[in-house]
């Protein structure tokens, strides 16, 4: 089966985890989002469109989909650690998600192949460029496989900046409320589309692929200062 037929066998269940994550969301937390009309409103492209975002908690492509949703209604691809299906909560919704596990010892490369080929197929992804959930709660420098993602598929990017699902979800720790339901506020700000094209006629190589890398990372930290 190829990528976009197991994309449409999944929008069902990607239908069903919604509702599962806006209870879980909105009951446990305050949820802030702005920038929502920067995330098409219609599918995806034939391109497709990546969502490059920072990446604090486990949370962070749950609640990215749920802030998209239903602007962008069809789901997405995401990233997720491989351990998370070990959890019998997370692992319809990993499914419904169109999540994928990252295992491990993984190679960059092979992870990086996989988006390329979604994109290209004309599915959408989330991407976290720092490559792996920041441990000391500061933006990390992304590494080049968001740059060589992007100049290879040339498809819509879309920035975005995540707060304090640290705080919800810890690395190396369970959920926590912060002392009650709804005491911590979650927040999510899209930035506008991406203009790459100066990037577009470099040739490919790992100094284009940083510095695209690198400047995602820049509008990435200008977002997070307007949260």
């Amino acid at each position: 089966m190829n990528t976009m037929a197991r994309i449409r066998t999944k929008i069902m269940l990607h239908l069903y985890a919604i509702p599962i994550l806006l209870a879980f969301f909105h009951l446990c937390y305050r949820i802030r989002v702005r920038g929502k009309e920067h995330v098409p409103s219609k599918g995806w492209n034939k391109k497709g469109i990546i969502i490059m975002a920072n990446h604090r908690s486990h949370l962070d492509p749950f609640l990215i989909g749920l802030a998209a949703f239903p602007r962008f209604y069809k789901p997405f691809f995401y990233p997720a650690d491989a351990k998370l299906w070990k959890l019998p909560f997370f692992r319809p919704i990993l499914h419904g998600m169109n999540c994928f596990p990252v295992f491990k010892g993984s190679k960059s490369m092979d992870i990086i192949k996989y988006h390329i080929a979604v994109v290209k197929s004309g599915g959408s992804v989330c991407y976290f460029p720092e490559g792996a959930r920041t441990k000391d709660g500061k933006l990390q420098p992304g590494k080049l496989g968001a740059g060589l993602i992007a100049h290879s598929t040339r498809a819509l990017i879309i920035p975005c900046a995540v707060q304090n699902t640290d705080m919800a979800m810890p690395v190396g720790k369970p959920f926590t409320l912060g002392g009650g339901p709804r005491k911590i506020t979650l927040k999510v700000r899209f930035g506008s589309p991406l203009d790459l094209r100066q990037y577009y006629n470099l040739p490919s190589s790992k100094e284009t692929s940083q510095k695209i890398s690198d400047y995602i990372m820049t509008e990435i930290a200008t977002l997070l200062k307007s949260l």
